[in-house]
Parts: structure tokens; sequence; C-alpha cells
């Protein structure tokens, strides 16, 4: 799927020209054995060279009848779908056949044009020091015990090179890609191993050194560029540890440059430079799916850089458009989601696309999965203005073929998505009324995957109204004032030092270790009830997972004291989670402060409230936690509580606040409140008391209203 860029040369394309002359080979080939094709390859000509470096593309070289034309090497990748290693096609910018020993890996003319390393060699002269290349980079029939030990010894003597455009970073890079191949199960640990190691940095350096030199310039550099490709692409997607370290070290930076390189985008018909652009972007995407990175595709302008991708009506690169559409999926913030859906279509693309992948007899539509797909569909079913567009665009009926399929992945992500839009009222009532939608979802109640229990328990939950406070029947049981803790699995490692602490301090913790989710929801709405305070745990995945929103929203609805607490560094809450947290303050267990600062000040608040009376012997840290506020105006040392309102308000339910917006003659706002009742409007009177700058916000963001509306609703809020 490589070849060199085309431009013209005295009025001939170069890849004609060199297309031509390999027909004649390609004759001779026919009639000849090898070892003659061999030779007549060493008479042949050969080649061009093309170079785009810091955007400028050099002219391409004449053709010249003195150079060897080398047989090229061929690069493969794993097919998900097939289980199997498929060939992309010639690698070499020297001609476009494809000639490869399938058992090896390598061509099988061990000679080699002089832009790449003579095999030929004796051993000891590829030797750099003490090292055997070689020996090293031999990784075939590596016991399960040395397969970890080999790619850190890989990667460090990649480190130890000071040149990048010779035969040896090829054959390192070469040899850590094809573990990737060879040893499945270790996909994982091998990605973060390399994670551990350091290769992201390497390998960035590589690139961008590189890239300086102009990485179709020959072959010497192209090889290793690809090969870093090829690795960091697989296996950024294995390990979300890799993906991560990738954009701590310019990572996001670099690759968005290449999706947006002015030479790259108008020469995507090279299959090379096609290549490049959407290495770049899977690797992004990659990127995407972890937490705690938003931040860099924001200060380098990939959603605009993604949206050219997504918007455009040229279907000849359809890949690279569905590719950008995942990728802005989950980096698209909540504030600009209106813009995502309207300009790009993203939610008919994705129920389009998903449709084309369950008709194809492998399952897919441009290599993506179902279930790929669906991860994208999830994320932006997460926005609540988004819920009933999905179900609109005929989204119920590919679930319901997901379901009743036997793909346990697909069952598993259309049920979460299922489950992630039943917490809106109308749409939840579009699901139990669509024919046989909840008859199916019962009978996976008994499936022998566990994730797909837990989802379809989870929407069941919420489809049948069991979450609904007013409808549950009350607790037998006291109050046994313990503590509830309400977080993503993502951010265990320091919630489960929390729980440790609170245990030493004497503290009933109810927590899910186990992550059974939709399996435990009763427990979780008697733990709740029974709860003296909940400590809700903010972060990407917190917002994301719809066993948070369930457990959040029920401590809402119960009016249960509840503290917020930061999880993730750079994490601004938004949504409906930003909705919940409305004005409170939290404490930051981020890792922006030492441990002890912000649990000290949890501690102090926790005595505070006088319902935790095992706290009250306990001596505390004087020392005042860092305590921040869910709204740029609002800053104190200690959480404020929120302002009385009236038992009126409380009372509201979702057709008195239609009722009440349509006597303010505010009837285009009723959409925008349709799931408020009174209980969030006492919420949101509260949130303007305590930061009215982010109540302000929120009117004109999240919930769409302009000057005037947001005035005139103003006036009547106060009057409730």
């Amino acid at each position: 799927m490589k070849e060199t860029t085309n431009h013209s040369m005295n009025d001939l394309d170069f890849g004609d020209a060199l297309n031509l002359e390999l027909q004649k080979l390609q004759k001779q080939r026919r009639s000849s054995s090898l070892e003659d094709r061999r030779s007549s390859y060493s008479q042949r000509t050969t080649s061009t060279i093309t170079s785009f470096d810091a955007g400028k593309s050099s002219s391409v070289l004449a053709l010249s009848d003195q150079k060897t034309l080398k047989i090229p090497l061929t690069l493969s990748h794993w097919d998900s779908v097939d289980q199997t290693c498929k060939l992309d096609g010639p690698l070499s910018l020297h001609e476009s056949t494809i000639m490869m020993n399938s058992d090896s890996g390598q061509s099988p003319d061990k000679s080699r044009s002089q832009s790449t390393e003579d095999t030929s060699q004796n051993p000891t002269e590829q030797m750099n020091g003490q090292i055997n290349y070689d020996e090293l980079c031999n990784v075939k029939n590596l016991k399960n015990d040395e397969v970890l030990s080999r790619v850190s010894e890989l990667v460090q003597a990649l480190r130890g090179l000071d040149e990048y455009d010779r035969g040896e970073t090829m054959k390192i890079l070469k040899s850590i890609g094809d573990t990737y191949w060879s040893y499945r199960a270790f996909w994982v640990k091998i990605g973060d191993t390399l994670a551990d190691e350091g290769f992201a940095e390497i390998t960035m350096k590589i690139l961008k050194t590189l890239n300086g030199k102009g990485i179709f310039k020959n072959d010497s550099i192209w090889f290793p560029v690809y090969y870093c490709f090829n690795t960091l692409w697989n296996y950024s997607d294995a390990s979300l540890k890799l993906a991560k370290s990738i954009a701590e070290n310019d990572g996001v930076r670099f690759f968005t440059i290449n999706c947006d390189h002015a030479p790259y985008i108008k020469n995507l018909h090279s299959k090379n430079v096609y290549y490049v652009v959407k290495a770049s972007m899977s690797i992004l995407h990659n990127i995407s799916r972890t937490t705690d990175i938003h931040h860099y595709f924001k200060d380098n302008g990939t959603t605009e850089v993604m949206l050219k991708f997504a918007t455009s009506k040229d279907l000849t690169y359809e890949m690279l458009k569905v590719m950008s559409l995942l990728t802005l999926a989950h980096i698209v913030e909540e504030e600009d989601n209106d813009k995502l859906i309207d300009e790009t279509g993203a939610i008919d693309c994705c129920v389009r696309y998903i449709l084309k992948a369950l008709s194809s007899e492998k399952r897919r539509h441009l290599g993506f999965t179902p279930h790929e797909l669906m991860d994208g569909m999830s994320k932006l079913a997460v926005n609540d203005k988004n819920k009933k567009k999905i179900v609109d665009a005929g989204a119920l009926p590919v679930f319901l073929t997901m379901l009743k399929g036997s793909h346990k992945e697909e069952q598993a992500n259309a049920a979460r998505a299922i489950w992630t839009l039943s917490f809106d009222k109308e749409v939840c009532q579009q699901i139990v009324e669509f024919p046989e939608m909840m008859e199916t979802l019962e009978s996976l109640k008994t499936s022998q995957d566990k994730e797909v229990v837990k989802n379809v328990n989870g929407a069941l939950f919420v489809l049948k109204g069991e979450n609904d406070v007013s409808k549950r029947p009350k607790s037998a049981k006291k109050n046994k004032g313990h503590v509830f803790i309400s977080y993503s699995w993502n951010e265990k490692e320091v919630i489960m030092k929390l729980r440790e602490r609170l245990k030493k301090e004497g503290v009933e913790v109810w927590i899910d270790v186990e992550r059974m989710g939709g399996s435990t929801l009763s427990a979780m709405a008697e733990a709740v009830e029974n709860a003296a305070v909940v400590l809700i745990c903010m972060s990407e995945k917190y917002k994301q997972s719809p066993n948070c929103r369930l457990e959040a929203e029920y401590t809402f609805q119960m009016r249960k004291e509840y503290i917020p607490l930061m999880v993730q560094k750079r994490y601004r809450p938004d949504g409906w989670l930003g909705m919940i947290l409305g004005a409170k303050l939290y404490f930051d267990f981020s890792g922006k402060y030492p441990f002890e600062k912000p649990w000290n000040g949890l501690m102090k608040e926790l005595k505070g409230m006088g319902r935790l009376s095992v706290l009250e012997n306990n001596a505390l840290d004087k020392t005042d936690a860092p305590v921040a506020s869910s709204s740029p105006a609002m800053f104190s040392s200690q959480p404020r509580r929120q302002s009385s309102v009236s038992s009126k308000l409380y009372q509201m339910n979702t057709e008195d606040v239609s009722n009440w917006l349509c006597s303010l003659k505010l009837d285009g706002c009723v959409p925008s409140f349709a799931q408020f009742d009174g209980k969030l409007l006492a919420q949101l009177k509260s949130m303007k008391n305590e930061a009215a700058e982010f109540y302000y916000h929120c009117l004109e963001k999240n919930l769409n209203m302009n000057l005037v509306e947001i005035l005139t609703f103003t006036e009547g809020l106060e009057k409730l």
C-alpha cells in the first residue's frame, strides 16, 4: 500500500515511468529462475527521491541507469478481525512490486540497495561495541519469561544509537514490531514495558530527527520511520499506558502536524504518504482513549484538524473520515458538542457505519468493527443533548441487532449504550416501547459474559425505573453512618489508598471493589440510602460511566450529604456531572498536591458534618487542605452549605417545571429543561447564590439561553 509520491518530470509521471520499467521486468520474471531475476534486477534502473521536509517538497531526481533496483522489503500488520498478518504492501521507495518471504518477513534477495544495510556482511561487522544485533533482534520462539526482558534490551539498544538512518535502527524497531504478531497474549504487558522503558521518548526523537532529513529521502530513512509508526500504532492500541506516554512526549503535536501537513494532504494519492497520515491519525485516536491528556489536544488544535477530515464530502479517503469522527467523539468537550454534531453529522455517520459493518461478511467497514465504532457512539451518548438525536438517527434497531448476535463485545457495548441513553426520560420510554428490546435484554441476564450481564442489569435497572427514589421501597435497615465511595475503576489506585486510610481511622466504608456494577445496583441503592456521606470521585471516566452516573444521581435524589473529590489532573467537570456538582467545592486528590493535604481537609469536613461520631476523638492535623471550586469565581478554605430553598420548589415535577417556564413566556427553553424537576431547579438556585459566574455560564453554554431569556429565568427563579 506504499509507493513514492508522484511528481511530474518533463511531462512524464515518475510513477508511470517506473511502472513501465517494472512491467518489462515482470515479463522477464515469468520465464526466468529466481537467480536469473536477481541478475536481471541488478542490471536495471532505479529510483527517485522524494522529500517532505518542513513543509517543502523537493523535486524528483532523474532516473539513473547506473543504480541497482532493489527487491523491496515488505511489511505486515495484524488484522484483528481475521486474526492473521496481512501485507501492507511494498515499503521501498524504489518500486511497487511485492516480493517477500512469508516466513521470515524478509526479501528473498539478501542484496540491498545502498540506502539500506548490507545483510550479507559478516555478523561481526554488524556489531556496535559488544552488541550483536543479529542475536539481539531474533525474537522468534522466546520463552514466556524472556519476552519482556528482550523487549527491554531492545529498547535500551535503541537508546544507545547515535545515528538513526542506519541498518541497526530499522532492525531493532522491526524486532520490537514483530513481537506484536508473535506474542498476542503479551500485548498489554509488552506495551506497558515499552512505556516504562521510555520507548515513546526514543521513537519521538527518532521521528523528529529523521523528519528533519526528509522521511522520503531514501530507504535508510523511510524504513526506520515506517517501523516507528507501525510499532507505536499497534502498541498504543494495546497499552493505554504507552498511549499516554506518547502524548507526554510531544506525540499529539507531532502527529497532529502530520495530519495537517499541506504537502501530505496534497499527495494522499501516494500510498506512502497516505500511510503516514493514516498512522498518525490512528495513533492520535489511540491516545484520545486515555485520561488526563485531553489538554494536549486542546493546546495543539487537534479538534480543528480532525474536523477538516470529518466534514469532508470527498469519500476517496473515507477511512480517514471515520477515524477522525471516532477521535473527535473522545476529545470534544460538551461546549463544542453542537459544532461536532451539526458540522459533521457524526451521529448519522456512526449509525450508518455500524450498519455497514454488521452487514459485511467480515463484520467490518473500512477496517472498523462494530465494536470499535460503538466505542465512539458510546462517547457521544454521554452528552445528554445527543441522546434523542442518537435514537432519532435509527440507533435502536442497530443496538437490538447487536444484542441478538453472538459477539459478546458487541452485546456488552450495545447494552452499555442503552444504559447510557436511558438517563433521558423520553428516550428511556422509547427504548422500553421498542419491539423486542426489553425481552432481549432480559434474556441476556443469564449470559456467561460478566461485562454483558453488568451492562444489561444496569440498563434494566434504569429502564424499569428502579433508580427513581420515589418508587423504591424504604430500607428496613437503620442508617449505618458509613462513607459511600462512588468512583471509576480507572482511578482505583488513589481510591484504594483513600479507602485504607479511612478504615484506619475507624470509618466504615462501602465501596464496590469488585466492579460488579449492574449486578449489585440494588445493594448500591440501599448503601446510598444508609450512608452518612457520599464521596463523589470526579474524573473523565467517572462522567462517562453509566454506573457512576447512577450512583451520583441517586445520591442527589436522596438529598444525601456528598463531598466531591477531584481525582484527575486538569479535569473540568461538565455536562451532567457539572450540573450535579453545582457550586460545591472539592478536595483535590489528583496528585497536584501531596496526599496528606487534601486528606486532612477531608477529615475535617467529615468531622464537621457531625455525622461520623467515630471521628470526634481523633486528633487531626491543623494543616488546611487545598480545596478547589467547580466555579472559577469560587475559592474558599471550607465547602459551603447549599442555600435554603422553599419546600414548594422541591415538590415540582418535570411537568410543573415546563408549565412554570411557559408562564414566564420561555416556551422555547422547555426542551433544554426537559429533565429538570424542582430538585434540580433548587440546585441551580443554590449555584446562582454561591457561584453566579458559573451559573450564568451554564445557562448560556449548557442550556442555550440568550440574554433576555437568562434575565427572565433568573427573575422567575428568585420568586420560587
